[in-house]
């Protein structure tokens, strides 16, 4: 064994969302079961890109795109100022419990310190298989809060 294969390891890198990154992410939003198509994905992504109220953050590992968080800002009224919102947050089935997730939140919360947020803030819904996300939420120090209400228009 070559005293290089010991001390590589993957580099994981987290940086916002590039054009080239339009194919991945639509795969890990399929990977969740959200129809979309790379059209979609592209509109969504430059309107995004062109607000500064969002905020769009790929994980990289060793050059393959394996997570995407994006974020949003709101004026709160229950908090004074605005909050972070995570509108979505993906690992790739095949990196899940290497920390990524982790990382992703952690630059969530340092974009959020940055716009003047004080509350980081998420939705999830109550379908199966999803206490591994919920667990994995209070785990990095998410609190479970209400319940949400949803109706059709």
């Amino acid at each position: 064994m070559s005293m290089d294969s010991v001390l590589s390891a993957p580099a994981l890198l987290i940086r916002t969302f590039e054009k080239e990154d339009l194919e991945s992410v639509t795969s890990l939003m399929r990977e969740l079961n959200y129809p979309t198509t790379p059209s979609v994905m592209r509109e969504r992504m430059e309107m995004m890109a062109s607000n500064p109220l969002y905020c769009n953050m790929i994980a990289e590992l060793d050059g393959k795109v394996v997570g995407l968080m994006m974020l949003r800002q709101v004026k709160s009224f229950v908090k004074t100022g605005m909050v972070t919102q995570i509108t979505s947050l993906i690992v790739t089935s095949s990196c899940r419990y290497q920390g990524i997730g982790k990382r992703l939140v952690s630059g969530a919360e340092q974009w959020g310190r940055q716009q003047g947020s004080n509350l980081l803030f998420l939705t999830s819904g109550n379908r199966e298989g999803e206490d591994p996300a919920h667990a994995f939420f209070e785990h990095i120090g998410f609190k479970k809060a209400r319940y949400q209400f949803v109706k059709e228009l």
